[in-house]
């Protein structure tokens, strides 16, 4: 529904970058704060560990967003060798951007239910306080919930893949990624043609009404 209202109300797309360019950005830094801790300061000499959009905007996966609705930023250079273990550091540094998006998530449904709660339906005001937060969590919400489903996907160069690799023996690692660039450009054509959205959708739409199940309960509590 949401991808609906952008293409019939192409200001709404102001939101939606906003939203893209914070939350993409947070799923990058958290990729670069969890490697430092672990002992690479790859990304950290890099200045990867930000929010700044401009240290992760990736201009082709940008324009993807805005043409596909899904998108990415720039990978965060690691170097596993830094970590005492390897595969153990590769999973947890992958899982770290997921798991920061779900976050996000959570916390964009907590104002998304409360404007909903209180003020639903909204008055017709784009100016209004209660429309501006409504836009920003709803948008917020759908986007984070869609990064961490998208993101664990196990096909290169998505944080699924490196996580499912990590757990490979090393001579089948080097065959999965003998296939990394096509499997890229599958992984495009299926998000531009619509069918990565349909491939995904139903498990968005399960965790979106997961985390709104335990939001919306404890919201009523309060409102």
């Amino acid at each position: 529904m949401l991808l609906q209202q952008l293409e019939n109300s192409p200001e709404l797309l102001i939101y939606w970058f906003i939203v893209f360019a914070f939350s993409i950005s947070v799923h990058e830094s958290a990729h670069a704060y969890i490697a430092y801790r672990l002992g690479d300061s790859t990304a950290k000499d890099k200045g990867r560990i930000t929010i700044d959009p401009l240290k992760h905007l990736d201009l082709f996966g940008t324009l993807m967003m805005l043409i596909s609705f899904i998108g990415w930023a720039k990978p965060v250079p690691i170097n596993p060798s830094n970590f005492k273990n390897k595969k153990i550091g590769t999973i947890l540094v992958s899982l770290a951007g997921p798991l920061s998006n779900l976050i996000l998530a959570i916390l964009f449904a907590i104002p998304l239910t409360f404007v909903t709660l209180k003020y639903y339906p909204l008055e017709n005001n784009p100016l209004s306080p209660a429309v501006i937060i409504y836009n920003f969590a709803s948008y917020g919400f759908v986007m984070n919930i869609a990064l961490a489903v998208f993101n664990l996907l196990p096909l290169p160069p998505l944080d699924g893949s490196k996580i499912f690799t990590a757990v490979l023996p090393s001579k089948y690692y080097f065959k999965v990624m003998q296939y990394h660039n096509a499997t890229f450009i599958i992984l495009l054509l299926l998000s531009y043609t619509g069918w990565l959205g349909r491939i995904i959708t139903p498990v968005i739409d399960g965790m979106q009404s997961a985390v709104l199940s335990v939001i919306i309960p404890i919201m009523k509590l309060i409102v």
